[in-house]
């Protein structure tokens, strides 16, 4: 089969291809980041009634607790002696926290400039509507696979469930296959690894006290008149160097640690993320519990991305020396130091595939016919499912349409209308050259 034919049938159903991609964002399935969270449901049955109806055999199960979170696997067959392949994505998106920032309704799909907008057109129902009609088209266009094609759309990623509910269970009902492509957000680069990520919480402890007596809190007073923590201390006050810590060490971290691929600009020509890697991000700082009162407590809670090969241990151990060595300088913390607790919320680890991996040349050629540059190799500055597939001895990569930095997790939410059909090109180039 000449892949002119299938790329031809892509362009000729490009209007159905995002069509079909505005009904799956129009279908809400939040996901809340918190475990049992999804509501995926309807989304997956649609999926499957569809897929079924496009003449593909489809298994649908659910692994959660309340039997209500079902995945989907859609299968294009082969007539054997071939690879099998295991193209990877999830249904679910997280919540709209912020409607009123929204040039448009994020559960209806708009087309602007190029860009079709909308939750989950990133992250990743853009990938995903690329395999599914790259396998459309092949099946389509005649195309006789010798290896079996497990299309893989997963719930629970969203809330780290996916070594749970979601992608691990898919390998635990049997589809396995010598390679894996993860459709998360890459620009169309391929990903060989990924950081590893935690969270952890410091709890910096104050002394509530009546805002009026704040002038007592931060000045000296007349001798004979009670002052500082011995009437009150400001929680946040206490909180800003350990800010400034971890500020300085996310810089410190950066310049001790380097590799090529992984937050190193990616090669042979630069990547679409920039450099750096080893980020300390600031995710929620509350504090306080009555307008007039001093903050008596402060929470901050801090996302971690570190690189794989690191051990986050190492790194928990260093941020503990850090944490004491300044409430050592602290009369108040000296005698109320600050509570530690990591990793907390979640936690995942990174993954690292030798370019060597048969598969990664292929997807370099594939990527090229189709784009025609070379294909960026790279890593993926985020977490995702492809951690569980490579835990279970399945080399996994990712590369998929759109990018982490066109409003996923954030406000207006996009993708190229070209790049989800120039993804579909290059999966179904690559499922011809890798599954024969």
């Amino acid at each position: 089969m000449n892949k002119d034919t299938i790329f031809s049938y892509i362009d000729e159903h490009a209007d159905e291809i995002i069509g079909f991609l505005k009904k799956y964002i129009g279908i809400p399935s939040v996901n809340n980041g918190q475990q049992n969270g999804g509501e995926e449901k309807e989304v997956q049955d649609w999926l499957a009634d569809i897929l079924g109806s496009f003449g593909f055999f489809i298994d649908k199960w659910t692994a959660d607790a309340g039997g209500i979170r079902p995945n989907v696997v859609c299968v294009l067959k082969g007539g054997g002696g071939g690879n099998d392949l295991i193209l990877n994505g999830h249904s679910d998106v997280v919540p709209i926290n912020e409607p009123g920032k929204w040039k448009t309704n994020p559960w209806i799909a708009e087309i602007s400039d190029g860009r079709l907008s909308g939750r989950g057109a990133s992250d990743m129902k853009g990938g995903n509507t690329a395999a599914i009609w790259a396998l459309k088209a092949l099946k389509d266009s005649g195309v006789k696979l010798k290896g079996n094609v497990y299309l893989e759309l997963m719930v629970g990623e969203e809330s780290c469930e996916g070594r749970t509910i979601g992608t691990a269970s898919a390998v635990d009902r049997g589809y396995k296959a010598p390679f894996a492509i993860v459709m998360e957000p890459t620009n169309l680069e391929i990903h060989t690894a990924s950081v590893g990520l935690f969270f952890f919480e410091l709890i910096v402890p104050g002394k509530a006290v009546h805002v009026s007596s704040r002038n007592q809190v931060v000045f000296p007073q007349p001798f004979g008149l009670e002052a500082g923590y011995t009437v009150g201390v400001d929680a946040l006050k206490k909180s800003l160097p350990f800010i400034d810590l971890f500020e300085r060490l996310e810089i410190q971290w950066n310049q001790r640690w380097r590799d090529p691929v992984l937050g190193g600009g990616g090669h042979p020509v630069s990547d679409k993320q920039g450099v750096g890697i080893f980020t300390v991000n600031p995710a929620l700082i509350e504090g306080g519990t009555y307008l007039g009162s001093l903050p008596g407590s402060m929470r901050l809670v801090y996302s971690v991305w570190y690189p794989t090969g690191t051990a986050p241990q190492s790194i928990w151990e260093e941020i503990r020396e850090c944490v004491d060595a300044i409430a050592s300088t602290d009369d108040w913390l000296k005698t109320n130091p600050p509570v530690l607790n990591m990793p907390v919320l979640q936690e995942w680890k990174g993954f690292r595939v030798a370019e060597s991996e048969p598969g990664i040349p292929l997807l370099r050629d594939s990527i090229k016919g189709v784009l025609k540059h070379d294909a960026v190799i790279s890593g993926f500055k985020a977490v995702c499912d492809a951690t569980f597939i490579n835990e279970r001895n399945i080399p996994a990569v990712i590369c998929g349409p759109g990018s982490l930095s066109y409003g996923v997790h954030g406000d207006n939410e996009y993708i190229p209308v070209k790049e989800v059909l120039e993804a579909a090109k290059i999966y179904a180039s690559f499922i011809i050259d890798w599954c024969g």
